[in-house]
C-alpha cells in the first residue's frame, strides 16, 4: 500500500521547495499554479530549460536543476509523518474501542440485580489533529515566459518551472515599489507637509541605491560560484555603492555592467550614489565630499531632490540589471 499526504500549502495555494544544493541561500521558495501559457513565445524558446509539465525544477536563487522530488522539504516531510503517527493513533483507538464495546456490550445490570456490570465508554479524549501552517513568502511573481506563479524572498534569478530568467521581474517590482512611495510623496506635499514629502522622496531615492547594490551583489556573488566554484567570494561591503569598484570586481570576468549606458547617464549615476550618502547619513545637508560631484549645491545647504532625479536614477539602474539579467546565461559561463 502507498499513501501519499498532500504537501501542506499557504493561503494562496503555495507550496514549499527546498533546494538539494547545501551551499544554496536562502534555499527556500514556494511554488503556486501551474503555468498556463502552453505555447512558449519564439522570443523566449531558447530562454526555458524545460516545458511546463515537465519533471523538474530550477531553484531561483542558484540555478540548480533537479527532479521534483529532490525538492521536497523537510518541514513538510516531517508534518506528514506527524500527520501519519496521529492517524495511525486514532485508527488504533477506534478499533480497539470497537473490540471493547462488542466485548462488554452496553454494561446493562443483569435481571436478578446480582452480578457485575461492565460498560466501555471509549478513551477519554483524542488528541487535535495536526495542521502544518505555511506563510505566504513577501514577493509573489508569475513567470512572463511560462505564467508559473511562485514566490522567493526579496530576489530570484530563474523561474522555478521552465527556468527562464527572471531577474528583470523582481527589479521591476522594486522600481514599482518606489513609484508607489513618490507619489505618496506627492500626497503629503499637495497637504502642506513638505519636510515629509521630502524625507519620503529621500527614502524612496535611498531605496533605489539599496536595490540595485543588491542586485549586483546577487548577481555577481551568483557568476562568482559558477566561474570559480572552489573559490570563496571576498568580502563585499559596500563596494557595489561605488561605480569604479564595481566595475572593477565585475572586471575579474572581463564583464563592464555599465557597458549600457552613455556617458550622461553614467555620470547621473554617480552623482546618485554620492546624493544618496548625503541623504541617508548627514540628512540631506551637502558636505565638501558631495561637493566634489555637484557643483549645483552648496555646503550646509539641503541637496535639491526632486521625484523627477529618483525616477531618472531609477530608470538607469533598471537599464543596468536588465542588460545584466539578458546576459546572465552567458555571465554564468566563461568566454572560451
Amino acid at each position: 500500500m502507498v499513501l501519499g499526504i498532500p504537501a501542506p500549502t499557504s493561503a494562496s495555494g503555495k507550496t514549499d521547495r527546498c533546494c538539494p544544493n547545501p551551499k544554496c541561500t536562502p534555499g527556500r521558495f514556494q511554488m503556486g499554479r501551474g503555468s498556463h501559457i502552453v505555447d512558449i513565445a519564439t522570443e523566449d524558446a531558447n530562454k526555458i530549460r524545460r516545458r511546463a509539465g515537465e519533471n523538474g525544477i530550477t531553484c531561483p536563487y542558484c540555478g540548480t536543476d533537479a527532479p521534483d522530488a529532490a525538492y521536497t522539504c523537510q518541514h513538510d516531510v516531517d508534518a506528514a509523518a506527524a500527520y501519519v503517527r496521529w492517524a495511525a493513533v486514532e485508527d488504533v483507538k477506534e478499533h480497539v474501542g470497537e473490540m471493547l464495546r462488542q466485548t462488554f456490550g452496553s454494561g446493562a445490570r443483569p435481571a436478578s440485580g446480582w452480578g457485575i456490570s461492565t460498560e466501555y465508554r471509549g478513551a477519554s479524549s483524542s488528541q487535535p489533529e495536526p495542521r502544518a501552517w505555511r506563510e505566504d513568502l513577501l514577493r509573489d511573481l508569475t513567470c512572463d515566459v511560462c505564467g508559473r506563479q511562485y514566490g522567493v524572498y526579496a530576489i530570484g534569478l530563474f523561474c522555478p518551472d521552465c527556468g527562464a530568467p527572471n531577474l528583470h521581474l523582481h527589479f521591476l517590482r522594486e522600481v514599482s515599489l518606489i513609484h508607489s512611495q513618490l507619489e505618496l510623496a506627492q500626497t503629503q506635499a499637495t497637504q502642506g507637509h513638505q519636510e515629509l514629502s521630502y524625507r519620503l522622496v529621500g527614502n524612496a531615492h535611498e531605496d533605489v541605491l539599496t536595490a540595485f547594490e543588491t542586485y549586483l551583489k546577487t548577481l555577481y556573488s551568483f557568476v562568482h560560484r559558477r566561474r570559480l566554484p572552489n573559490e570563496a567570494i571576498k568580502k563585499l561591503g559596500n563596494k557595489f555603492q561605488n561605480v569604479d569598484r564595481t566595475r572593477q570586481l565585475f572586471g575579474e570576468f572581463n564583464v563592464d555592467p555599465f557597458e549600457s549606458l552613455s556617458d550622461d547617464d553614467l555620470s547621473t549615476l554617480r552623482l546618485n550614489i554620492e546624493k544618496r550618502h548625503v541623504i541617508g547619513h548627514n540628512l540631506g545637508i551637502a558636505d565638501d565630499r558631495y561637493l566634489d560631484a555637484s557643483d549645483t549645491d552648496k555646503v550646509g545647504q539641503t541637496v535639491t531632490l526632486l521625484a523627477e532625479e529618483v525616477q531618472a536614477f531609477a530608470q538607469i539602474c533598471t537599464v543596468v540589471i536588465l542588460d545584466l539579467g539578458e546576459r546572465l546565461e552567458d555571465l554564468k559561463t566563461p568566454p572560451h
